[in-house]
């Protein structure tokens, strides 16, 4: 009998080792304001008073949000990484061809995280340029009417020197970064204007 129980220990350990040894081996982004999948709470959407109901109806139409920039923690990037990068899109926006909400860059290998708020206040990164030309956050608030729209945030590792020049578009840090990305890791929710 102490023979069978000394094997099972030996086959827990086994499979506690394989478990530490096998966990995480990629780069993982977690986060304590948003469940991936999930809906977004209301605080993390856009706040403009004076936005229209929709790019078809000049109606006003306020944003119902506190524009408060989510928690993001981000682990395991790979070795050679010198910068992160996070870009957060709409990918149902503008009819499909989607919108830009937040382009970041340059952010020190010795960050792993931004706390609620960075992200609005452009603490700890280079701002880009979003879709209406924001260089820091700007939360959901897509046109009243719609179904909920989908978000993507992505952290990127590059092995880009974090030099880049503030104020690129999405487009233009992703022509910069083509060749220069090593990993990423995406989460996502779900955001309407009527809840």
């Amino acid at each position: 009998m102490g023979g069978i129980r000394i094997v099972a220990l030996g086959l827990v350990a086994g499979l506690c080792t394989a478990s530490w040894a096998w966990a995480a081996p990629w780069m993982t982004l977690t986060s304590t304001s948003i469940k991936d999948g999930a809906r977004i709470a209301v605080r993390f959407g856009g706040d403009d008073q004076k936005r229209a109901c929709s790019p078809r109806n000049p109606a006003i139409c306020p944003c119902p949000g506190k524009n408060v920039s989510p928690q993001l923690a981000w682990h395991n990037a790979p070795e050679g990484t010198k910068s992160f990068a996070i870009l957060m899109f709409d990918v149902d926006g503008q009819y499909g061809a989607g919108v830009s909400h937040w382009v970041a860059y340059n952010i020190a290998t010795t960050t792993t995280e931004l706390k609620e708020g960075d992200g609005t206040a452009g603490t700890g990164f280079t701002g880009g340029a979003g879709t209406r030309g924001n260089p820091n956050y700007i939360g959901p608030c897509p046109p009243q009417g719609d179904g909920p729209h989908h978000y993507l945030i992505t952290v990127m590792a590059t092995d880009l020197e974090p030099i880049l020049a503030p104020g690129l578009t999405r487009d233009q840090f992703l022509t910069a970064a083509k060749g220069h990305l090593l990993t990423s890791a995406t989460i996502g929710g779900l955001f309407a204007r009527d809840y």
